[in-house]
């Protein structure tokens, strides 16, 4: 295959209802499909697409190492059809999927691979996945912190300016992307947070900061704080509450498999939706505090997606990447606008 042909083959696998993962390779069981990818096809641009389509990666083995604390819900599947053979392996999440892409030796040499492996759904008590692309596996090399660093920085030039590491830096694009002209907004997040008991993540306060509570592209609302109850997040979740721990109305949470967030506990906090009725939420756990995934929720009432991104990560993907599916909008051409919402200090006009 062609890089063309390969992500679309890789598109194929992850999006939802995809067909069942059996691998034709001699000897590797069902559960993934490896994908044969052209001599010609360069491991660094493959690095950087993938991370432009689906996020962060994550550094499975580098250098003939595997990362000895890698498991089933942080990447084991992309390594296990390779036992012995690996040399280089990074993944991705999506859905129900693992995305892998990296280097095994041959009886010829070395050969590129890219492979598409199931993931078990997180459970609702399992603690965040501890996995990350800023990883270097210092322990795997037997090295020292300046391995470590070293590592680290082939990782980040592998992936390149295609995926900062500073939440910051996604807020921007949010902003470049819809020309908008920051407010400088003001919130007593102190109380707000010590309403929730846990700090909010500190991206999303600088969206709110940026453009108050309103609605993107004429079609997602951003819940920010004292723009009338439509766009007061805190006011939504006060209600949320309510409803889910009100017995009168069943056992079954609205959030199922997952309960709406208590002080103290652990659970959904909604921060944006839809038209058509898609879901954005924090994963708060009180405590991980500053450990906040998004899950998200189609409008057909599926299963939860679980993203390990930031808020302007996740926002910015699903206004500018027509490939993030199943919530990406950018195929539909509505534009990256954004319309502060009623109530707020600007009275719902856009400046």
């Amino acid at each position: 295959m062609d890089e063309q042909e390969l992500f679309e083959a890789v598109t194929s696998l992850v999006r939802p209802g995809g067909r069942e993962l059996v691998c034709g390779r001699s000897g590797h069981s069902a559960g993934h499909v490896c994908l044969a990818a052209s001599d010609a096809i360069n491991l660094s641009t493959l690095l950087k697409e993938f991370s432009r389509r689906y996020g962060q990666l994550r550094n499975l083995a580098m250098g003939g190492y595997a990362d000895p604390k890698v498991t089933e819900r942080t990447g084991l599947p992309l390594l296990a059809p390779f036992a012995g053979e690996l040399v280089e392996m990074r993944g991705w999440t999506s859905g129900s999927r693992w995305i892998g892409c990296g280097v095994v030796r041959t009886g010829d040499g070395e050969q590129l691979v890219v492979l598409v492996a199931e993931r078990a759904a997180p459970s609702p008590d399992a603690p965040p996945e501890e996995a990350s692309w800023v990883d270097p596996l210092p322990c795997a090399t037997g090295g020292d912190a300046r391995d470590a660093a070293q590592l680290l920085g082939v990782i980040k030039a592998e992936v390149g300016a295609e995926l900062p590491d500073d939440c910051r830096t996604w807020v921007q694009r949010v902003i470049e992307l819809t020309g908008w002209e920051p407010l400088g907004i003001s919130a007593d997040w102190d109380a707000i947070e010590g309403e929730l008991g846990v700090p909010l993540p500190a991206d999303c306060k600088k969206l709110y900061e940026a453009f108050g509570g309103g609605t993107f592209s004429d079609s997602i609302s951003f819940l920010g704080r004292d723009e009338g109850v439509s766009f007061d997040f805190l006011t939504q979740w006060r209600v949320s509450l309510s409803v889910d721990q009100d017995s009168n109305l069943g056992n079954v949470s609205a959030v199922d498999p997952y309960e709406i967030y208590a002080p103290g506990g652990k659970g959904l906090v909604a921060w944006g939706s839809t038209e058509w009725a898609d879901e954005y939420c924090w994963l708060i756990d009180a405590e991980r505090p500053g450990d906040y995934p998004v899950l998200a929720r189609s409008r057909d009432g599926g299963p939860w997606h679980w993203y390990d991104m930031s808020t302007s990560e996740f926002l910015y993907r699903v206004l500018a990447d027509a490939e993030f599916q199943p919530f990406g909008i950018a195929q539909y051409d509505l534009g990256a606008t954004f319309q502060p919402g009623s109530g707020g200090p600007f009275d719902g006009r856009p400046l």
